[in-house]
């Protein structure tokens, strides 16, 4: 008698686990270790933010919970800022609030990055094998995914949040793969509440491209149907269109929370409005910035020789060691890879040769249609989209959208793998499919052999990339040669490892060796690829003190009973958010994306104007050598009160405004930039007797140039989303508050609402009558509040819909 019980390597499960164990040992350098990433991003946000989460207890996080429907603003980064929408979905993905907070820090922070990693893989391994592909296909498929440096090195970069996101993407093709054939309305929302969750790690660019892609992918489906069907289809296809209007329904519902204010705060952002430019008013954020990082047409040959034009810029890195180049293509500065490896160019042509399927068109379309797509202004593609599409205005890096690139790679790499070990009949295609990998690895030598006789001519026509200097290099007469030798030795590198392939594949063909030797060998030999390029983008670095008590320095011990709700700024190099941890607020730390207002308010800044004055700014942290250079022209304004060991000295602005003033008079000037013009060079704008509106006041103001008092003002509240001031106006007179105007901020003058006026461009002004007001300004965003109640009902559906679930599989166990 036969056992029905599968054999281990047959089992799911095993090459899921041995994904995670490959993924985990390959990535071991940043998971046991005492240092981070070192990446901007790392640096300066996520690692305050991981701090904060290890030392929430986890009674505390659930305590918290009420608090994610609960919009935030914080005022101490930036001048102040919304948080509603985005981090309070982030805080509904459990999962990372216990990698944060159970393992050891800063280490939890590769942890995140390799479980998101691990996901990813098993999501692209199920998927491979829901669609046909042997496990080892599916294996293969997995770790490619998100082994391949297009995706792993965005690590280099900080971008843990992208890649998360990235990594929900092969989950949600899943579902939908699976409710394309059940035509479950279940399995839809699966695939819905999958992109939800992609969605709430706030990275939309990376949820749109995804959006887009599930759309392509039903729409292939219901094409093919339709092909093979014809009208037969008809009654089918209106079941599959209702199904996918429920599945678009339930997704935007469940991000309500996020997305509702997201859409609101887009178009006070800096990339929600028209820019002007010499040709005339450009969509959204303005062609030439959202063409950024648009992948040159040449860096298509990095798909085969990766160190072609260098690798990662490293940001805050050291000066290169020798023989080490940095990125010098024609695109911006690059800390990120779009190599996948070699392997799967020999195995790409496979699918289309021996499995030509709905699966393999697609993917094959997937890649052609995203590759387009990325070379962003080097074609029309884009830029009709830029200017016809919804959302394609809001973005900037068409680049990014390589990460479908690299899933369809994956995919049909993996198919390749199964069609190699399954053993394929028609020799004489293979035959013919060995004779084109063969000249596609005597291209990669005619390649080297080209740039070998070819130094003069990049000499002459890319002069301008290949002796640019760098950040941490300036002398053009060493970086040319370096760069070429680089190039050489990269491109000797790429055929040495596509000839290994080869004659492993040459093996294959042949029968020198058994295919249970051969997928192995091909294995280890992607992975040691792979990594060999990979590890030049996984730079750790010594984090920043975190111990407060042990990183308190003397700076923060002389401000901290003087600042009050005073702002402050370092000048010295010093990271802001280091200060903003010990709750002093900043007029500019790094902030991915800040309100338009505010951005063109800091490009104009002027220590000198009142611009400091009416956001608070008190104290400078400056190098007493900066200072004394600068000193003439300072001391008038600023008075150095402390001198740090550090080096540096703490100035504090002698004619800052208190958080909340009366002026007695208005000046109306509709146009922003004549505003700021006054405000960064006009000697006589004083901001304590005249406020610059964008519109008329409700009541007649005393006129422009009479110095008067309007009275006095005191902040008795200060929350971060509510201030109370108690205001004595002695005439007709404008409340200025020394915060960021913000669309949902609401005010009421004594219980009764008022409106809130944008004054100085950036702040928020209340109008009152001769007399005692109590006036408090109380953040309640209604897109926010709105998008909730969608949210929770959303998920309170998704609870009902796995719970019958649950109780259909439950029933049928006990039938079967």
């Amino acid at each position: 008698m036969e056992s029905n019980k599968r054999s281990l390597p047959e089992q799911n499960w095993f090459w899921i686990t041995l994904l995670a164990v490959t993924l985990i040992a390959v990535f071991s350098p940043m998971l046991f270790t005492d240092k981070i990433i070192r990446a901007s991003d790392v640096i300066t946000q996520l690692f305050w933010n991981v701090k904060a989460v290890k030392e929430q207890s986890l009674l505390a996080y659930i305590r918290s919970f009420p608090d994610i429907f609960r919009a935030d603003w914080d005022p101490l980064s930036d001048g102040g800022r919304t948080l509603e929408g985005g981090w309070n979905a982030i805080n509904l993905l459990v999962h990372r609030y216990l990698i944060q907070h159970f393992f050891p820090f800063p280490s939890s922070i590769g942890w995140l990055v390799i479980f998101a990693m691990c996901w990813g893989a098993a999501g692209t391994f199920l998927y491979c094998r829901l669609i046909g592909t042997g496990p080892f296909g599916a294996f293969v498929a997995g770790l490619l995914y998100v082994l391949c440096t297009e995706n792993a090195s965005l690590i280099n970069a900080g971008h843990i949040q992208k890649l998360e996101a990235i990594c929900w993407f092969p989950w949600v093709l899943l579902f939908l793969e699976k409710a394309l054939r059940s035509g479950r309305l279940f399995h839809y929302a699966l695939a819905a509440l999958m992109l939800a969750i992609q969605f709430f790690h706030m990275h939309w660019q990376i949820s749109f491209y995804s959006c887009l892609a599930v759309g392509m992918y039903w729409c292939w489906h219901a094409g093919a149907r339709f092909l093979a069907e014809r009208r037969g289809y008809t009654k089918p296809f209106c079941k599959d269109l209702s199904l996918a209007i429920v599945m678009v329904i339930l997704f935007f519902s469940t991000i309500a929370m996020s997305f509702a204010p997201l859409v609101s705060w887009s178009q006070q952002s800096e990339r929600g409005a028209s820019s002007v430019s010499v040709a005339g008013t450009e969509k959204g954020i303005g062609y030439e910035e959202g063409m950024s990082w648009s992948m040159p047409p040449e860096e298509i040959l990095t798909y085969f020789v990766p160190g072609l034009l260098g690798f990662s810029r490293q940001e805050g890195g050291d000066v290169p060691a020798p023989g080490q180049v940095y990125y010098w293509g024609r695109m911006r500065f690059t800390q990120t890879n779009d190599y996948l490896g070699l392997l799967p160019w020999f195995l790409l042509p496979l699918p289309l040769l021996f499995r030509r399927d709905r699966y393999t068109w697609f993917l094959t379309f997937l890649m052609a249609v995203t590759l387009v797509m990325a070379l962003g202004k080097y074609t029309f593609v884009y830029r009709f989209m830029f200017e016809y599409l919804p959302a394609f205005s809001k973005f900037r890096v068409p680049k990014m959208i390589l990460f479908l690139f690299a899933f369809g790679a994956a995919v049909l790499a993996g198919r390749g793998i199964d069609l190699l070990s399954g053993g394929i009949a028609e020799r004489k295609k293979v035959k013919w499919w060995l004779v084109g990998a063969t000249l596609c690895v005597a291209a990669v030598g005619v390649l080297w052999f080209l740039l070998r006789g070819g130094a003069g001519w990049l000499a002459e026509n890319a002069a301008e990339y290949i002796a640019a200097p760098t950040r941490y290099q300036q002398n053009v007469g060493e970086l040319m040669p370096q760069r070429y030798e680089f190039m050489l030795r990269e491109t000797a590198i790429a055929f040495g490892v596509a000839s290994l392939y080869l004659v492993i594949l040459v093996a294959w063909f042949k029968k020198w060796l058994p295919v249970k030797a051969i997928l192995p060998l091909l294995v280890l030999l992607l992975i040691g690829d792979l990594w060999r390029v990979n590890h030049h983008f996984l730079i750790l670095t010594a984090p920043p003190q975190a111990d407060r008590k042990v990183a308190q320095n003397d700076i923060v011990r002389f401000l901290e009973p003087r600042i009050d709700h005073y702002r402050m700024q370092p000048l010295n190099g010093e990271n802001a958010h280091y200060y903003a941890d010990y709750g002093f607020a900043n007029v500019s730390a790094y902030v991915t994306i800040s309100e338009r207002r505010y951005k063109e308010f800091l490009e104009s800044f002027n220590l000198m104007s009142g611009m400091p004055d009416i956001m608070n700014l008190k104290y400078l942290i400056m190098p007493s050598a900066d200072y004394e250079a600068q000193k003439r022209v300072m001391a008038s304004k600023y008075e150095p009160v402390f001198a740090s060991s550090n080096g540096s000295l703490v100035l504090e602005n002698r004619t800052v405004l208190p958080k909340a003033w009366l002026v007695p008079s208005v000046a109306e000037v509709p146009d922003s930039r004549q505003q700021l013009s006054i405000m960064n060079s006009n000697p006589n704008f004083q901001p304590a007797q005249i406020a610059l509106t964008e519109s008329p006041p409700p009541f007649p103001l005393a006129p422009v140039g009479k110095l008067a008092s309007a009275g006095s003002a005191r902040v008795t509240v200060y929350a971060p989303d509510r201030i109370v001031v108690e205001a004595t106006a002695s005439s007709n007179a404008l409340l200025v508050l020394g915060e960021k105007y913000y669309r949902w901020w609401y005010a009421r003058v004594d219980g009764k609402p008022v409106g809130i006026y944008p004054v100085d461009h950036i702040l928020r002004g209340v109008y009152l009558m001769p007399g005692i007001h109590r006036v408090e300004f109380s953040f309640n965003p209604l897109p926010f509040k709105v998008g909730k109640y969608f949210t929770l009902a959303s998920l309170a559906i998704f609870a009902v819909m796995l719970g019958r679930e649950w109780r259909l599989r439950k029933r049928r166990g006990r039938e079967g």
